[in-house]
């Protein structure tokens, strides 16, 4: 899961935004999967939109260097399950 850019910050993201308004960008099978590729997209500084095979972020796809490393620096595995998505989405 990625912040949602900053609307204050150009080419960064506000990653004091509750977890439950992260965009979800794939999902794994195992935490193991999820953690290896989130060390893979930090270590290149791969913005993480680059994972989305299905087209549904294509509209987060900005070509900024800056933003993607941004994305992948504060990028993080979340659990399906994460107590902190449930009690966001009941407070909603």
């Amino acid at each position: 899961m990625i912040p949602p850019d900053s609307a204050k910050i150009p080419h960064d993201v506000d990653s004091d935004t509750p977890i439950s308004h992260w965009i979800a960008v794939v999902s794994y099978d195992t935490e193991d999967n999820c953690e290896n590729a989130l060390t893979n997209i930090q270590n290149s500084e791969q913005d993480p939109i680059t994972l989305d095979k299905t087209g549904r972020l294509k509209r987060l796809q900005k070509n900024d260097a800056a933003l993607g490393k941004a994305r992948a620096v504060n990028a993080a595995c979340v659990a399906s399950d994460d107590i902190r998505l449930k009690a966001a989405r009941k407070s909603e």
